[in-house]
């Protein structure tokens, strides 16, 4: 709701310093430039409601955005593109596997990916862009049926399915289980591993997807593409109310993130800003996110504390059993499905 409330402010802002920013065409753009970023936010949300992360999205990105691109040249635009969300997949699939076989934070081990998958992109490219496609990949990202770019129709698309999904689904039950207590969730019958590692690949087909369609939009895959992508869905999926522990968010929240940032970007610049400064509110944007998502947690914690210890004295009815329920309440904190947020 807030983020409803903070749009309308920009939007109001907006039509008194210029009024052709709500044309058509104008909001064309904001949507098809949110595009990108909205898909893969997408696949980073199931990941972080189930508790991880993935940092090396912008190198799955570039990486399946060169691969479709080259292999554009060669063969058919569908063999390009399925190739290009092989890659992305597997991608993916090897991050899931390091995270779970290592056993140690994602943010650290997709750090290493990220690194590595961009370093060989850029040897294997020798630092410059695959362009020249032809027209059948080219459509798949400039065609525009009904009047509207294939990107926003395929955004659109992919976020209400993503949303039914997590909404409603056995699965999309497990994936907020997970996030909220792993190991409740092995004991409840759930198979973590699958499912990590399913998220995984998920979220590296979700970032190629997203970059094949940019490499099809402008005609030329470059690893400049990749600079601040990782900051800029991230940042879209906490400011969307998905928390950093898990458990919580939505992809309709991520969504209107996603617009929201990319509104004040356009903004910024229809207003003769310097365009520099909405990277100050990206930064800022997550940082405070990240604040108010770990003061809201520790209340939320405390609160609990409070009434546990408050049942369990109402149950004791006597101050000779106040010690024991002091310790008591320590093991129910401890045993609680919360501990690991």
């Amino acid at each position: 709701m807030h983020l409803i409330f903070a749009i309308g402010v920009i939007f109001v802002v907006l039509a008194f310093r210029d009024s052709n920013y709500f044309e058509i065409d104008n909001l064309r753009v904001v949507l098809l430039n949110s595009s990108s970023v909205a898909i893969a936010s997408v696949g980073m949300a199931y990941l972080m409601v189930a508790g991880g992360i993935d940092l090396s999205i912008g190198s799955i990105f570039v990486a399946a955005g060169f691969a479709a691109g080259d292999l554009s040249l060669h063969t058919s635009p569908v063999i390009a593109v399925l190739g290009g969300l092989a890659l992305a997949g597997g991608l993916g699939l090897v991050n899931g596997l390091l995270v779970w076989r290592i056993r140690v934070s994602p943010i650290i081990v997709t750090l290493g990916t990220l690194t590595l998958i961009e370093g060989v992109v850029t040897v294997v490219s020798k630092g410059a862009g695959v362009y020249g496609f032809p027209g059948g990949f080219l459509s798949i990202g400039q065609a525009t049926p009904l009047g509207v770019p294939t990107e926003i129709w395929l955004m659109i698309a992919f976020a209400v399915v993503a949303a039914i999904i997590l909404a409603t689904t056995t699965i999309g039950a497990h994936i907020y289980a997970l996030g909220g207590n792993r190991e409740a969730s092995e004991l409840a019958g759930v198979r973590v591993r699958r499912l990590t590692l399913g998220l995984f690949v998920f979220a590296g087909l979700a970032a190629g997807l997203a970059g094949i369609i940019t490499s099809a939009r402008f005609g030329v895959a470059d690893i400049s593409f990749g600079v601040d992508f990782n900051l800029n869905v991230i940042t879209a999926t906490i400011l969307g109310g998905v928390a950093f522990s898990g458990g919580e968010g939505t992809v309709g929240g991520v969504m209107l993130a996603v617009i929201f940032l990319n509104v004040v970007s356009s903004g910024l610049i229809a207003s003769g800003v310097n365009p520099y400064y909405s990277d100050v509110i990206t930064g800022a944007a997550l940082v405070v996110s990240v604040g108010l998502e770990q003061l809201t947690h520790e209340r939320n914690d405390r609160i609990r504390r409070e009434v546990a210890l408050a049942e369990m004295l109402a149950a004791g009815g006597s101050d000779e059993t106040a010690a024991p329920v002091g310790k008591s309440s320590r093991s129910f904190a401890a045993l609680s499905p919360w501990r690991d947020r």
